[in-house]
């Protein structure tokens, strides 16, 4: 039986980027697929733009949310809706090679022992129209699920892929933070795959310094809610220290990075959202687990915890971002 593929894609003020999106859906070689779009409240003319294809395509639903919620929310109602045997996911400003779900496909359907393959993604800047291959650190053609897992936790390989249904019915897409707890779907995914493959068919990423990923102003915090929770997950999954371990100290990291958004930036912030912001920073370096933490990153000026003691933390930090713009310019 020839599967079907489900496309998962959130909208959000996309509406000069969706024709192309559709036109390369359109031009698949694999056939039996339905592409699912949630238009995630926009105040553009996307949820017009959704309903005059859908006029135009059987293979394509849409559907709205009331309120902007992020796309994992969306992502999560596209999946109840779909009804492929395969499940993936794409942005709707990037867009796929004309083989790419088909060559994904043959990955799956030849290997039983395998639920996740990725696609060899390409960025294509903006701008200057540029393209560039991620720089995939794997040198293997299939990977053991844990270490795929690892290596997505330090963007060794990315999360862009075709899977099995039953992750998704699992593991549907982490809503815990607005913005990069997705990411986190990938993860536990690939944990979950028993062996991860990869394929040659192109999922073209389009980087526009626009985008929220590129400008997500206070949902910069938002990397440390997302890390937070996947170490939640993992801990109730009984995953072993060595995994937990490596999660907090990318945890540990991750504050470090929004306390330099924040001594960097916060003055362009509101008052409430700078109030916010520091609230975040402060409830996470309360919890984080020095236990965890590797030495050599907690001896490190700039991330030393200073458990106790907040103001201290805080000042450490404003003094070693200072520092790091007169060295680096950074």
């Amino acid at each position: 039986m020839v599967k079907k593929v489900s496309v998962l894609v959130a909208v959000h003020n996309s509406a000069q980027w969706l024709p192309r999106c559709f036109a390369s859906l359109a031009s698949q070689t694999y056939d039996n697929i339905e592409v699912v779009c949630v238009d995630d409240a926009s105040t553009d003319n996307s949820l017009q733009v959704l309903s005059e294809y859908a006029a135009k395509f059987a293979f394509l639903k849409v559907a709205s949310l009331p309120r902007n919620s992020g796309p994992a929310v969306a992502r999560n109602e596209a999946f109840r809706l779909s009804t492929g045997d395969y499940i993936m996911m794409l942005d709707s400003d990037d867009w796929l090679s004309s083989d790419a779900i088909e060559k994904a496909v043959v990955v799956l359907d030849s290997y039983d022992d395998t639920a996740s393959v990725l696609f060899d993604m390409v960025y294509h800047d903006a701008e200057t129209g540029n393209e560039r291959p991620f720089a995939s650190k794997s040198t293997q053609d299939v990977l053991d699920g844990r270490d795929a897992m690892r290596m997505a936790l330090d963007w060794d390989i990315h999360g862009l892929y075709l899977a099995r249904r039953h992750l998704y019915e699992k593991y549907p897409f982490d809503t815990a933070a607005f913005l990069y707890s997705d990411d986190n779907t990938a993860r536990r995914h690939y944990l979950h795959s028993g062996k991860v493959r990869f394929c040659d068919g192109i999922y073209y990423y389009f980087q526009r310094p626009s985008s929220l990923m590129h400008n997500p102003g206070v949902h910069y915090a938002d990397w440390m809610e997302a890390t937070a929770s996947l170490k939640r997950m993992l801990v109730e999954e009984g995953e072993s220290d060595k995994y937990i371990n490596h999660i907090e100290a990318r945890l540990w990291q991750n504050i470090v990075a929004v306390c330099g958004y924040y001594w960097r930036y916060g003055k362009a912030l509101s008052p409430v959202e700078r109030a916010s912001l520091l609230g975040r920073i402060e409830s996470h370096h309360a919890a984080i687990e020095l236990r965890r933490l590797p030495l050599a990153l907690k001896c490190k000026f700039g991330f030393i915890p200073f458990k106790r003691f907040f103001g201290i933390f805080m000042l450490q930090e404003r003094l070693y971002f200072y520092l790091r713009k007169l060295v680096k310019g950074i």
